[in-house]
């Protein structure tokens, strides 16, 4: 019973991630924001090996920030309004993971929420 209790929350976990996946994979353009600190717009990049995103502005072509977030960051959603950005991270050999949430303004997790089997 207890196997068959796990079995259940890794599928929840994994739909769930999926879910989320998909939803930030149909908004294109989501993952940009104007931020009014700089010329932008900014991609919010994840770089899954670093555990961190970068912020690149896309009117100039650079990096202007590196933001530490979670394990093996592999998605990005932003609110409708730019404030908020929402980075999807893993956990290697566990059945959760967590979403990280990012201030636009200031570049900074201003939140970290599990996801899936906590």
């Amino acid at each position: 019973m207890k196997i068959k209790t796990k079995l259940y929350s890794i599928a929840f976990s994994s739909a769930f991630l999926i879910l989320f996946l998909i939803l930030i994979s149909s908004t294109a353009s989501a993952s940009t924001v104007q931020n009014s600190s700089s010329n932008g717009p900014f991609a919010y990049i994840t770089n899954y090996g670093n555990n961190n995103v970068s912020v690149f502005d896309m009117a100039n072509n650079t990096v202007t920030a590196t933001v530490p977030v979670g394990i093996d960051p592999n998605g990005v959603a932003v609110t409708p309004d730019g404030t908020k950005v929402y980075v999807a991270n893993g956990n290697v050999g566990s059945d959760f993971g967590t979403v990280s949430v990012i201030d636009a303004a200031t570049n900074t997790v201003i939140a970290t929420v599990p996801v899936g089997n906590t």
